[in-house]
């Protein structure tokens, strides 16, 4: 900033000092706002400037933002306070996300390998990836009805193994199987994206974010402590955030739903008194007054001990050192070798001895954090000791530090995203944070179809996906690529395999299916298929598991089959011409079939009792269809019996009776009945005389339009 230039004009310009960039750290607390102002000073933190103002609503609901502008009116004033101390404007702030929110979740994903080929990162981010989504699907991702949707934050890898074997990095090895162990931290993005809103809202840009456990961890607790197990426990209006460290890091963080608004409102119920009131009576026990003067929501006046009151908060107060207790040992599952009270909450008489009782250590083991370890990294004249400075001085303190937590912004897609790892960043823990998951960045093949076909295993494979297309700056880049500040990244998702979808007649080689009637009846030809015992057309959809069965009409015995006909004991005409049984199907085919009946010749004394057409003209037609029926068949006398199916005689019938094959053309076949020309579908009747011969000297054109030959 041109304001903060120290210029010294007697120095050469290579000597001209600047000073350092100042660090705005912002505590958005349920109760307050604490600003404080500062630089890095060697390796102290050196405060420049604090201010402080309580909300002047309940605009915060258990440390989230419930009345975004109602905050940021608060943020101002502190902001304001501070540039007029320091006597130049605030531009940037650090913030923290309120720990209450914070899920944190143990996750393994392993996945098979090729053991001929090396693995690559793309792999061990497949990987990663995996173990990211089992946390999101273990901790609950808000996609249930009425949750707000969780982002992971980020996540830690704490093993890998390959072939079940512990191992510190996969890249470049060989083996059959590969898993990773990570614990994962997840918040939801109302909490974060309610800091955005209302830091822009005052013409803030945040500079960085972190978590408030975290925040306090770093002001509290310094780093050569962690190898010991300890508790730290940030009281505030409405939560309680636990941290605990042990082995050199932060292991578990927590929250209790319990904190100072409880002990609030006991004295609101016990003394009838607002909470504005209940608040200034519960401060002024922690400054050891001697007696505490109110008015009660009655108008009457009154004068206690601090003793009286604490008597009256002794099942609240207990209360809160009970839950405490209960969750630190819920996360470190024994009692910590000591544990650190701060934030504002903390300074509640006898609650560091209610919280060492309930957790069966030494009194002397919990106490109140602050003085100690601040001091350590922390210098200026400003008075920042107390517990309740803990957390914007951590604030401030993991900013001037740029550990992990810290954060800063790029554009995703045009939208402005905070990054919580600092300079190591990568266009991956972008795509996390942000909810992407695997599938939209790398893609998946479209699901395979299994399916039987005529009792062979068959798979039909799903599509292969495009990967997504990410470009930094306008430059291509890749999950791996570095970032930095106000980097603008572009992501355009993967597009997924499609599914595998295949149809009846694309799975059965040389599918063709088509209609043909047979006696009036319309029956499938060519390709015949049952999928799981029903008949199927071609377009039938083939899903998972199915079983095909197929076989195939393509003549006219393959079609007597399908009919259940027996073969050699009927005669066809196809479209008007007698055909054979090896005759192939062809769409549109009209078929009619006729049984083959037994002829017997008629003696030539019993000719004469062949009857006049008149007189068989008075009987019914079922009657005559029942009596034998005598006819001249090509000049000789012929009796043919009643048929079974009592169905009258056709000409083309009496193709069964002659000795002559329409398949085998000697000529033009001869079709006359009675004298004149006949058709095959012709009824013949008792006393006809049917002449069905070649006429090998010309031939005679047919009629196809009547079926006659002329």
């Amino acid at each position: 900033m041109e304001e903060n230039k120290v210029e010294n004009k007697g120095a050469p310009e290579e000597e001209q000092v600047q000073t350092p960039e100042p660090v705005f750290a912002l505590d958005i607390g349920t109760r307050s706002i604490i600003g404080i102002v500062g630089a890095q000073e060697k390796d102290l933190f050196s405060v420049w400037a604090v201010a402080q103002e309580e909300h002047t609503q309940r605009s915060m609901i258990d440390g989230q933002i419930e009345n975004v502008d109602q905050v940021a009116a608060t943020a101002d004033i502190v902001r304001k306070r501070l540039e007029k101390k320091l006597g130049f404007p605030l531009k940037n702030v650090c913030v923290a996300a309120a720990g209450r929110a914070l899920k944190t979740q143990k996750a393994s994903f392993e996945m098979e390998l090729d053991p001929k080929a090396l693995i690559t990162r793309r792999q061990v981010f497949e990987l990663e990836m995996g173990a990211i989504q089992q946390a999101s699907s273990d901790v609950g991702t808000g996609e249930q009805a009425g949750e707000q949707p969780l982002y992971c934050v980020g996540h830690s890898v704490m093993r890998y193994y390959l072939d079940d074997y512990p191992i510190s990095t996969l890249i470049n090895h060989r083996g059959r199987k590969a898993k990773v162990e990570i614990i994962a931290t997840f918040l939801p993005t109302e909490v974060v994206e309610s800091l955005y809103t209302a830091m822009s809202k005052i013409g803030l840009s945040v500079a960085s974010i972190t978590l408030e456990p975290i925040a306090a961890m770093n002001a509290i607790i310094p780093q050569e402590l962690r190898m010991l197990n300890l508790a730290l426990v940030d009281i505030g209006a409405g939560t309680s955030d636990i941290a605990i460290s042990d082995g050199g890091c932060v292991t578990a963080y927590t929250m209790a739903t319990v904190a100072g608004d409880e002990i609030s409102e006991a004295v609101v119920k016990e003394y009838l008194v607002d909470f504005e009131t209940a608040e200034k009576m519960k401060l002024a026990l922690s400054n050891h007054v001697e007696k505490i003067s109110y008015t009660d929501i009655l108008g009457f006046s009154y004068t206690v001990s601090p003793a009286e009151i604490m008597e009256k908060l002794a099942p609240a107060s207990e209360n809160l050192g009970t839950v405490i207790a209960s969750k630190i040992l819920e996360v470190n599952g024994k009692p910590p070798a000591a544990v650190f009270m701060v934030g504002g909450g903390s300074q509640l008489p006898q609650l560091c001895r209610l919280v060492a009782q309930k957790l069966s250590i030494d009194e002397n083991k919990v106490a109140i954090g602050g003085n100690n370890y601040m001091k350590r990294m922390v210098t200026g004249e400003q008075e920042v000791s107390g517990p309740e400075y803990a957390t914007p001085m951590g604030i401030a303190i993991t900013a001037m530090l740029s550990q992990e937590s810290s954060s800063f912004s790029v554009s995703l897609n045009g939208r402005k995203v905070m990054l919580f790892k600092g300079s190591s960043a990568t266009v991956m823990d972008l795509l996390i944070m942000c909810g992407y998951r695997q599938n939209q960045i790398i893609g998946r093949s479209g699901k395979s179809i299994n399916y039987e076909l005529d009792g062979k295993k068959m798979t039909a494979r799903g599509g292969h996906p495009t990967a997504a297309v990410i470009t930094v700056n306008g430059q291509s880049a890749n999950i791996s690529t570095p970032l930095h500040m106000n980097d603008q990244v572009l992501v355009a998702e993967a597009v997924q395999g499609a599914d595998a979808a295949p149809v009846l007649s694309e799975l059965v080689p040389g599918w063709k299916q088509f209609y043909v009637s047979l006696n009036g009846s319309q029956m499938f030809a060519g390709a015949i298929a049952f999928v799981n015992g029903v008949p199927a057309d071609g377009d039938r959809r083939i899903g998972n598991l199915d079983s095909v069965q197929t076989h195939r009409v393509e003549t006219l015995a393959d079609l007597c089959m399908e009919a259940g006909l027996k073969t050699g004991q009927y005669s066809f005409v196809v479209n008007g011409k007698a055909q054979s049984d090896d005759y192939r199907l062809a769409p549109g085919d009209e078929i009619r079939y006729f049984p083959l009946v037994e002829v017997r010749p008629v003696p030539q004394q019993q000719a004469a009792l062949i009857p006049e057409p008149d007189d068989l003209e008075q009987k019914p037609a079922e009657e005559q269809n029942d009596r034998t029926i005598r006819i001249i068949l090509n000049g000789r006398s012929a009796e043919l019996v009643p048929k079974e199916d009592h169905t009258p005689y056709l000409f083309v019938d009496m193709l069964n009776f002659v000795d002559i094959d329409p398949t085998k053309p000697q000529g033009d076949i001869i079709l006359r009945l009675n004298g004149r020309d006949a058709s095959y579908l012709e009824v013949v009747h008792d006393g006809d005389s049917v002449d069905i011969y070649w006429d090998k000297t010309q031939r005679k054109p047919m009629d196809t339009a009547s079926g006659l030959f002329r």
